[in-house]
């Protein structure tokens, strides 16, 4: 995680290719990209960074999830989903998914994590994927009340 940033999101393909992205800097600089380029920059108020740190403390536990436990959805392509959260103590966590949008999809099957034990493809409630979303959708919500276009803050491709 880079060194002054509270809060990233990158949208990428399968290949990589970034779709978009949203950068929070400690000092309240938004930075928002889509396809590479530098589309939307804005300030929020330092009560709006501390809120995005809060937002984190409140679920707490994600600092601690590692890429490999996370649930993935039954879906053979699609994207791959990458977060930098940082909460109000300090404590940062970076977390890669794939596809992780897919827990608001109904009927959609996940299979446990890489570290998890048992086999692969046993069918599971994706639990810390939800709460990934959750702490996710959160930061998305007080973002797009802050004047961030939505369009940068997406799970999927559309």
């Amino acid at each position: 995680m880079r060194e002054n940033i509270v809060f990233d999101y990158l949208l990428a393909n399968a290949w990589g290719l970034p779709l978009c992205r949203v950068s929070v800097s400690e000092d309240g600089f938004v930075q928002c990209q889509e396809n590479r380029e530098n589309t939307q920059g804005l300030q929020l108020e330092k009560a709006e960074v501390d809120k995005i740190k809060s937002i984190v403390s409140e679920h707490t536990h994600i600092l601690d999830y590692d890429s490999k436990e996370l649930e993935s959805p039954d879906v053979f392509d699609g994207v791959m989903n990458f977060f930098d959260f940082e909460a109000s103590d300090g404590r940062k966590v970076n977390l890669m998914a794939f596809n992780i949008g897919e827990v608001k999809t109904p009927g959609m099957s996940f299979s446990k994590g890489l570290l998890e034990e048992g086999e692969l493809d046993e069918i599971v409630v994706p639990v810390k994927a939800m709460e990934v979303v959750k702490t996710f959708e959160e930061i998305a919500a007080t973002l797009v009340a802050n004047g961030v276009d939505a369009k940068y803050l997406r799970l999927t491709y559309a």
